[in-house]
């Protein structure tokens, strides 16, 4: 009986993973590409509540467990989501910050080209 409540709450937590994951997504604040690792965790936790050949291993945590394992897989998981998350934003940050850069390097080249042009002007006037 508790193994089956185990495999009910690991789905319930898979589930949960995969709508935060999906609305992180959508308001950009995840990556494309963590955001498919989270998804495919996700998949992965629901399989292991769904398959039976995979939900054998809630047969092996003892009864009085089972409250500290849910907490503590529940604190892993969203802390390391809370990092990812943290990452992807540093990652768009960065990304943007090199796309200024690039722009003001061109910049910077536009204009030492036109004073270059304006110095060979005034040489050639003398």
């Amino acid at each position: 009986m508790m193994a089956d409540i185990l495999c009910i709450i690991t789905v319930l937590e898979g589930i949960a993973l995969l709508i935060v994951d999906f609305i992180s997504f959508v308001y950009q604040k995840i990556t494309v590409g963590i955001e498919l690792c989270w998804s495919a965790f996700a998949v992965v936790l629901i399989l292991l509540g769904v398959v039976p050949g995979l939900s054998d291993w809630t047969r092996v945590i003892p009864r009085e467990a089972i409250p500290a394992y849910l907490l503590i897989s529940l604190a892993i998981i969203f802390s390391f989501f809370y990092l990812s998350c943290a990452i992807s934003q540093l990652l768009r940050k960065n990304q943007e910050l090199a796309m200024h850069v690039s722009l003001l390097n061109q910049e910077n080249e536009i204009i030492l080209q036109k004073l270059k042009d304006g110095m060979t002007d005034k040489k050639e006037n003398k």
